[in-house]
């Protein structure tokens, strides 16, 4: 079975820092069903996969953007990715906070 659903399911998951008990909360299914999904032992429907990619905050086209290597969840784009949207999601006063954590961390890197 193709896993191409699953395996962006999980990366956008993983991205937007939430557990499978988060997701499955959010788009009102069942936790264990969701982890069947991203392993690819079963396919969504139609309404269950408008309701985990309504829950992850997608559209559709973002969700099969072909630009997007689901399968890397430990590749560079990913982790920068999750740290953008991550910071998307921070009020402005925070936002200063983790950008001002950021350029320590890269003046350690160095």
């Amino acid at each position: 079975m193709d896993n191409n659903v699953g395996k962006r399911i999980k990366y956008y998951r993983l991205q937007r820092g939430m557990s499978q008990e988060q997701l499955a909360l959010q788009a009102e299914i069942n936790p264990a069903f969701l982890g069947h999904l991203e392993r690819g032992l079963k396919s969504p429907t139609m309404t269950t996969l408008d309701k985990i990619v309504n829950a992850l905050g997608l559209s559709y086209s973002e969700f099969f953007d072909d630009s997007t290597d689901a399968s890397d969840t430990e590749g560079k784009r990913f982790y920068m990715d999750m740290i953008v949207n991550s910071a998307k999601r921070l009020p402005d006063d925070k936002l200063k906070i983790a950008a001002d954590i950021m350029l320590k961390l890269t003046e350690l890197a160095d």
